[in-house]
């Protein structure tokens, strides 16, 4: 039986009624994907976290935690600056409470569960669901849907034949569909069309840009400048694309070293990476970053990026807006 058999009887008993989402009493905006991983949700979630605390609304984040050690509801922050581990509370969301001060972000399960002990403690507006797409139990007032522009939907089957968690066709219970990481507008259009996302919802485009390096602490990091020698080393759902972004943002890259997704770094890891580094300083991702212990033996920087919007934000804001309620803060 493919994954997608499952996605499709799930869904099926959500729009019967045969089972019922928990909606929580303040608007949940998901954001998810079709594909497994490399979709660059944390950036979007980033991205999405920023602007609506902006706009003066107070925002918590809701995550699984995928690869924590932990289980429950498990406070990653509470937005005061105390921060658990990777290990406790999952790579992404330690990535989010780091770069989000103020803002409450937790981890659990059952998504629903995790909201209910954040009200419960905290003054929330809007939450935002990291990874949702899949997570039915809850009521999300919008569902956006990020597709890698050079992945596309791959294959376009489900696991085990394809890396899909849910059959194209369910690119229809969007609410709004980015596009993510292209190279121009154009080539983000030609996968848009291959995805069968209902015409008349909002559409936007959007890449990542480098910001330049920082240190364990997040300050940025000047002894490392663009034109230099550097190892490069990453854990990702997709190793090949870290390296073009370094090497796109002028950093020579030596040696690349690559790692599964989610990967926990061992001592020998670490021994291997100083080795072949020889002296060079080593660079990785942000989210990689957090999964390091406190003490390595080598320099180490991640590598921050940020979202920009090539085109279709201002039509995805204002539905987002109109969703969740256009005023501020409560």
């Amino acid at each position: 039986m493919t994954l997608g058999v499952v996605a499709r009887a799930r869904r099926g008993l959500y729009g019967a009624g045969v089972l019922t989402p928990e909606r929580l009493p303040r608007p949940v905006v998901s954001v998810g994907n079709l594909v497994l991983g490399g979709a660059g949700k944390t950036p979007h979630v980033l991205h999405l976290a920023r602007w609506l605390s902006g706009g003066g609304r107070r925002v918590a984040v809701l995550s699984r935690g995928y690869g924590r050690k932990s289980r429950g509801v498990v406070w990653v922050t509470r937005g005061d600056g105390r921060i658990v581990d990777a290990r406790e509370g999952g790579d992404e969301p330690v990535l989010l409470a780091r770069s989000l001060p103020g803002v409450p972000v937790v981890v659990a399960e059952c998504r629903a569960e995790a909201g209910r002990e954040v009200l419960a403690r905290e003054a929330v507006d809007v939450f935002l669901l990291d990874d949702g797409f899949q997570h039915l139990s809850l009521h999300r007032d919008v569902d956006l849907l990020l597709v890698d522009c050079a992945r596309g939907l791959s294959n376009r089957m489900t696991l085990p034949l394809g890396p899909l968690r849910e059959p194209p066709s369910h690119a229809r219970f969007a609410d709004g569909l980015v596009i993510t990481k292209c190279p121009d507008p154009g080539a983000g259009e030609r996968t848009a069309r291959t995805v069968p996302f209902p015409p008349g919802r909002p559409r936007a485009f959007s890449r990542l840009v480098p910001q330049g390096l920082v240190g364990r602490d997040g300050a940025p990091e000047a002894s490392v400048a663009p034109g230099q020698d550097i190892l490069a080393f990453s854990g990702l759902a997709r190793n090949g694309p870290f390296r073009e972004t370094l090497e796109g943002a002028g950093y020579r890259v030596r040696r690349h070293l690559s790692f599964p997704d989610h990967h926990e770094y061992s001592r020998g890891d670490l021994d291997r990476i100083a080795r072949e580094a020889a002296g060079l300083p080593a660079v990785t991702t942000e989210k990689d970053l957090v999964r390091l212990p406190e003490v390595v033996p080598f320099p180490v920087f991640a590598l921050r990026v940020a979202v920009e919007f090539l085109s279709g934000w201002d039509e995805m804001s204002r539905m987002i807006l109109g969703r969740i309620g256009g005023g501020g803060t409560r």
